[in-house]
């Protein structure tokens, strides 16, 4: 492996280790990196990766974003963005529902899934000999290793690390604006996905954006990560802000289900004493600012909505358009919040 390389290699090592992954070289070969992914399972890749599915849109797009589309063979169904990932073959509708038969036939290089890929998939998968990593690198506080772990895989660690400082630098602005906020200053928060009074506690997704953005998520301390907690126990909180989640296909229009998870919520008799739903403070983010790289963008909607006067020089939607346009070529074609 050349110096280059193994520097980088090494660079990730660090990074991956401290987020439960990690990069180094493989035994008796100079071809072959081994990749402990974030589920802790290892993997033999031999270089140069050229045919790669990515059954998870996170993926997808950093792997656009470094320049290397054209390397993606298969997709799951929603991976449709950018563009230029249309024609490419659907392979899963997403990670959890694999077409095996067919990723055996397309025969990649590598497969990249998320989490929700099953033990007993992956095994079906590996068994010929397709090697298999999963991320669970889902927003902007944890994504950095997997950004370097791909730019490394992919021979793009500078355009890897151009994309890490994009995202660093609205991460740093979002820090020194909250990390000296009293508890008392912090709005309470409510975090709402899948169906009504789902929720997340500590160690999840919408909880770290929640807590990096400067409020408080008061399911944090609950038992499980995704419990489902009765309408009085909301009431009991009293959230200054409710926040929910919308997620579509290439098919779906975003806007019509933000906007409808956005009414159901406020139609709710029991919720109608909260503080977040009297004052109007009730939001929902879309899934392309929700979870990956633009993710930046959703936790600078999160820090303005929970703090509008310490961020009323920012605003996301341009910070989006710059990424999309810097990173992707492409334009902001949609409206990824609501309201």
């Amino acid at each position: 492996m050349n110096g280059k390389l193994l520097g980088g290699a090494l660079l990730a090592l660090i990074l991956f280790c401290l987020l439960g992954a990690c990069v180094g070289t493989g035994e008796g070969t100079d071809d072959i990196i081994t990749i402990v992914d974030g589920t802790g399972k290892s993997a033999n890749i031999s270089l140069p990766v050229e045919r790669i599915v990515s059954i998870t849109s996170r993926a997808s797009e950093i792997i656009s974003v470094l320049g290397s589309e054209d390397r993606i063979v298969g997709r799951d169904s929603y991976s449709f963005f950018p563009s230029s990932l249309k024609d490419v073959p659907v392979v899963a509708e997403s990670s959890y529902s694999p077409n095996i038969e067919l990723i055996h036939k397309i025969d990649p290089d590598l497969v990249i899934a998320d989490s929700m890929l099953s033990e007993d998939d992956r095994k079906k998968i590996e068994a010929a000999g397709i090697p298999v990593i999963v991320e669970t690198a889902l927003d902007s506080t944890t994504i950095e290793a997997f950004v370097s772990h791909l730019g490394i895989l992919l021979d793009k660690e500078e355009q890897a690390q151009e994309l890490i400082n994009f995202i660093k630098k609205y991460q740093d602005i979002i820090k020194e604006r909250t990390e000296d906020l009293k508890s008392e200053d912090k709005p309470a928060v409510y975090i709402e996905i899948g169906y009504p009074y789902s929720t997340m506690a500590s160690a999840t997704t919408f909880h770290n954006l929640t807590i990096a953005a400067g409020g408080i998520n008061i399911a944090a301390d609950q038992p499980i990560k995704y419990p489902i907690m009765d309408p009085e126990w909301i009431v009991e909180r009293d959230p200054d802000i409710i926040f929910s989640y919308a997620t579509n296909t290439a098919e779906e229009n975003l806007t019509d289900k933000m906007k409808e998870i956005h009414d159901e919520i406020l139609s709710r008799p029991e919720l109608n004493d909260v503080k977040a739903v009297k004052e109007g403070r009730v939001y929902v983010l879309g899934n392309p600012v929700a979870w990956g790289i633009r993710s930046i963008v959703g936790e600078l909607w999160l820090a303005k909505w929970l703090h509008p006067d310490l961020f009323e020089d920012i605003d996301p939607e341009t910070v989006d358009r710059e990424l999309l346009d810097e990173f992707f070529g492409e334009d902001l074609t949609e409206k990824c919040v609501y309201p």
